[in-house]
């Protein structure tokens, strides 16, 4: 979801940043609060705020959760393209989940505030499985939900290595799209790397 279908960068970074300011802390700069993203809520406070061996670590996530809870959808909009590959995908008949380690809750509110529910099987996040990606997990898990079995053949896309090492778990292509919040290739395993939503569906159809 973040950095594959949404520009969810500066509403991440206006929490962090309100958040260290409730903390007492510096603030920092867009591109310090993105490199913290990708790993789960957990990580990501204990890269912006205290580690999470620090006792100020649980009431930094509370205070950062409070924070992005309030305002997950202001400025927060889909990346050039994602409209129409959804549409094009919907139409062709191929099944699409979303699997994010965002929290569950926030990713179900960012799905129904964009009316996104038509278009995917089911939408899970960091906390719908025992562990997050790049745990195969929350993938078998989607499958699951959706209906479908193991043999049923899968892409995972996304821009991060989560998302990479995810499918490697799963042993299914992965498409890594160069638009998001990660821009180092992980070239160790991607099936496809992608330069615009575009290519995504171009990649599916010849498949």
């Amino acid at each position: 979801m973040d950095g594959t279908l949404l520009d969810t960068r500066h509403d991440i970074a206006r929490a962090a940043n309100n958040a260290r300011k409730e903390l007492g802390l510096s603030q920092l700069s867009l591109e310090e609060v993105v490199r913290a993203v990708g790993d789960g809520v957990n990580l990501f406070v204990s890269r912006v705020t205290y580690p999470q061996e620090d006792a100020r670590f649980l009431d930094a996530r509370k205070v950062f959760m409070r924070h992005y809870a309030a305002n997950v959808t202001g400025d927060t909009k889909p990346y050039d393209g994602v409209p129409e590959l959804l549409n094009f995908l919907r139409d062709s008949g191929i099944p699409m989940g979303v699997v994010s380690n965002k929290p569950a809750a926030l990713v179900d509110e960012l799905v129904r505030f964009f009316n996104w529910q038509p278009f995917f099987k089911t939408w899970l996040g960091g906390d719908s499985t025992a562990k997050p990606k790049p745990d195969k997990g929350p993938l078998v898990h989607a499958l699951n939900v959706s209906g479908l079995d193991l043999t049923h053949p899968i892409v995972m896309v996304g821009d991060g290595h989560q998302d990479v090492l995810a499918a490697k778990a799963m042993q299914c292509q992965a498409i890594w799209v160069s638009w998001g919040f990660n821009p180092e290739h992980p070239a160790d395993y991607p099936s496809f790397r992608a330069d615009h939503p575009r290519d995504i569906s171009r990649f599916l159809m010849t498949r």
